[in-house]
């Protein structure tokens, strides 16, 4: 039986939650407020206080450990029974008691904390564009131009920010620096990033906050719906999986790297390899913590196993899946959050990883957050070196995209449902490149008692399924032709997907529910050979093209007709000494 206190601890858990999702609480009658912001690139952006709350930091020690001295906290006024470590090293969150909560009175808290020395640095926790939590850190992101010599750069960065330089060119980001102030509250770090962001040589100045995310999925009240509708139905509101795999089930040389809070290394039914951790917890990619569930889910939509005679399939299910743990899933007093929570810095430096790791393809099932210049700069160059990204939507029914998939470097997803129908927790609007499957999507959980219920699998509503199984046909599409850009598997998939809603293009569906078939299919017959027996157009001359001179032997047509190797218009036995005589791979 829980206590009173763990009762009363689980209770504001529940009520501050509830306050971030649906309002802030507004600041006590009479207040003349400062005015917060940070800016977006060269935009700026109004930030507001969540007065319940304050963001408290004390850097870990050599043990990793960061305890708190009580007594000035207390003196401030915060109750040490109400003050939580988060998911990020060295930060706790501090309830505010009621009678504090207006902005003049957290803003001598802060003064009040920073006198005591108590912590190394202490921000109000601010509601961003999204609705959601973001929190300034002690830490700098700070991007100049890149014509600038790169000693030009250095002496700027001298001048003008003080501090430890922790990274020049930040995760493989020309020009960005990562600098550690000394500075001790987040008024301090947003006058300077605000000072700086107008300046001709800068491309973006921004502390490195602490965001929250929303994960986009949510549990479905009805269990009995069809299972793994989405692959293949008889009403056809699916994308056409069988046949698509009748083509190629994927190149395991493709690797789509899930941007999330993990994926379950262990797992018996996901065809994945290693992933990385950005967070400081989980190991090669793993979960970290008893709420990092999502990412286990999400993976399996794109590479659960085929033919093992186990549980699911995904939809590019001989491709591989890996895992960029840049979330921890937000733990707050004893209960798991429907939030994500990551830096900045942690983010930019897993979109950089799945690009110089091999990476075709990403997705990102997450967002709804306060946009950020390194991270949009991370997202964009990494999509101008080759790698195609996907994310999430959004599950809040509205008429708009959200951060990051309305970035124009990040494809946006919408979810239907089983009739066809765009689900009704998603998100469209303009932007938005596709639909897919996203409701009462029956995929994988981690293993055992861990995850969203006791078993391997699970059946889960949101476009947070929807995005990593369009992301799955991408991975199809680039097995079946290596060779495309971004832009030209953009085109394949948006061409073959099956029309809905208004004729072509439109806001509510996109291009259409995505078609694994349609697409594998344009891809085949884009690819470009230079062997010409490889009918088959599988990259080898084999017994699969013989196959098809002897099927065709004797027809007469048009050049390029079945088996027509040489190109004669008809199939005789020059063909098949054309196959013959380049047998095994082409070159």
């Amino acid at each position: 039986m829980q206590s009173r206190e763990s009762r009363r601890f689980f209770a504001i858990a529940c009520a501050i939650a509830l306050h971030f999702v649906v309002s802030m609480a507004s600041a006590a009658a009479g207040d003349a407020p400062r005015d917060y912001a940070y800016h977006y690139f060269k935009q700026r952006i109004q930030l507001d206080i969540e007065p319940s709350m304050l963001a408290i930091f004390k850097a870990p020690g050599a043990d990793g450990q960061a305890p708190l001295a009580m007594d000035p906290l207390t003196a401030a006024g915060l109750d040490q029974r109400l003050i939580a470590p988060t998911t990020v090293p060295g930060w706790h969150y501090a309830e505010v008691p009621a009678s504090l909560r207006s902005q003049s009175s957290i803003e001598s808290m802060v003064g009040a904390l920073v006198a005591a020395d108590a912590i190394d640095f202490v921000s109000p926790v601010f509601i961003g564009t999204g609705g959601l939590p973001v929190v300034m850190t002690r830490d700098v992101f700070v991007a100049l131009r890149t014509d600038l010599a790169p000693a030009d750069r250095d002496a700027f960065i001298a001048k003008h920010v003080p501090g430890e330089v922790l990274a020049a060119d930040f995760a493989g980001l020309e020009g960005v620096f990562h600098v550690r102030t000394a500075l001790r509250s987040a008024a301090e770090v947003l006058d300077l990033v605000n000072a700086l962001a107008p300046h001709p040589d800068v491309l973006f100045a921004q502390s490195d906050t602490i965001y929250w995310a929303e994960r986009y999925a949510t549990t479905p009240n009805d269990p009995l719906f069809p299972q793994q509708w989405g692959l293949n139905q008889p009403s056809d509101h699916d994308m056409n999986a069988p046949e698509a795999w009748d083509l190629t089930t994927g190149d395991p040389n493709v690797v789509v790297v899930v941007l999330d809070s993990g994926i379950d290394q262990a797992h018996e039914d996901i065809n994945q390899i290693p992933g990385q951790g950005f967070t400081g917890s989980g190991t090669n990619g793993g979960p970290g913590g008893q709420c990092d569930n999502h990412g286990t889910a999400v993976g399996g939509c794109v590479a659960a196993r085929i033919d093992n005679a186990l549980g699911v399939v995904g939809i590019a299910p001989t491709c591989k899946v890996r895992a960029g743990k840049i979330f921890n899933e937000v733990f707050f007093i004893f209960v798991c959050t429907p939030f994500l929570q990551s830096q900045d810095s942690w983010t930019a430096n897993g979109i950089n990883w799945a690009q110089t790791s091999g990476a075709r393809v990403t997705n990102s099932s997450w967002g709804g957050g306060t946009a950020s210049a390194v991270i949009t700069t991370a997202f964009n160059n990494t999509r101008a070196l080759g790698v195609i990204h996907f994310g999430a939507a959004g599950n809040g029914g509205n008429n708009s995209i959200s951060y990051p998939a309305s970035l124009a470097s990040v494809n946006a997803v919408a979810a239907i449902d089983s009739a066809g129908n765009r689900a009704s927790f998603s998100q469209y609007g303009v932007g938005l490149f596709i639909s897919a499957p996203g409701a009462a999507i029956l995929t994988t959980d981690r293993m055992g008692a861990a995850g969203y219920g006791s078993g391997n699998y699970t059946t889960i509503d949101g476009t947070s399924f929807s995005s990593p199984y369009t992301a799955g046909v991408a991975a199809l599409v680039l097995s079946a032709n290596p060779a495309l850009t971004p832009s030209e598997v953009e085109v394949i998939m948006g061409d073959s997907a099956k029309d809905r809603g208004a004729p072509g293009y439109d806001t509510d569906f996109g291009w259409g529910l995505v078609d694994a078939f349609a697409a594998v299919t344009a891809a085949k017959e884009t690819k470009q050979t230079p062997c010409p027996a490889d009918l088959d157009m599988s990259g080898v001359v084999d017994g699969a093209d013989l196959a098809i001179v002897l099927g065709a032997w004797g027809t007469t047509g048009d050049p390029g007709i079945p088996g027509d190797a040489d190109g004669s218009g008809v199939v005789d036995g020059a063909d098949l000494a054309v196959v013959l005589g380049n047998w095994g791979a082409c070159p």
